[in-house]
């Protein structure tokens, strides 16, 4: 009987030396054996650590709206209506409808190459001379016009009506003092 009651002794002294793992009170303090940050324990959650900046290296922007798609087709006019007398005789004209945008106060321009012999005197212009763009982002809409005078139509070979007789380059750039 001895042995049972010291056995059982044995039995209760090692049950006190174990303490379970309790649960947190509920007011959010740590009670027991348990640390507790915030609801760490229960579910992770992301906190903020730090926000930052994005910056982005942003350049000049144009464009010019379906450029591929672009062509002036000259057609013969009285030599009067683009500022030319009888001795500039055949004179011809065309203007192309263009939309530019772009992110920067900007001003268009144009250059000329002749194709083959045909052309002689040659100019463009802007109608209304409305060349600058306000840089808002939105598409614009400008009108370029080409004119020419004493055409060499000799030199054509035959009659076409799409006979390619030089390139039309429009060119842009800021303001001078910056944009």
């Amino acid at each position: 009987m001895v042995k049972k009651c010291i056995f059982a002794l044995a039995v209760v002294a090692l049950l006190v030396t174990i303490a379970p793992a309790q649960t947190p009170n509920p007011d959010g303090q740590p009670s027991g054996s348990v640390k507790r940050d915030g609801d760490w324990p229960w579910t992770y959650k992301a906190i903020d650590l730090c926000t930052m900046k994005i910056f982005m290296d942003v350049g000049h922007f144009v464009q010019l709206e379906k450029c591929g798609d672009r062509e002036v087709i000259l057609k013969q006019v009285v030599c009067s209506t683009i500022g030319k007398g009888s001795g500039d005789f055949p004179c011809y004209e065309g203007c192309e409808e263009i939309k530019v945008r772009a992110n920067f106060p900007a001003i268009l321009g144009a250059n000329i190459s002749k194709v083959g012999p045909i052309l002689d005197g040659v100019d463009k212009y802007w109608v209304g001379d409305n060349f600058q763009l306000t840089g808002s982002g939105a598409w614009e809409p400008r009108t370029i016009c080409v004119k020419a005078w004493k055409a060499k139509l000799w030199e054509a070979g035959s009659p076409n009506n799409k006979t390619h007789v030089g390139n039309l380059t429009i060119t842009v750039k800021p303001p001078d003092g910056g944009g």
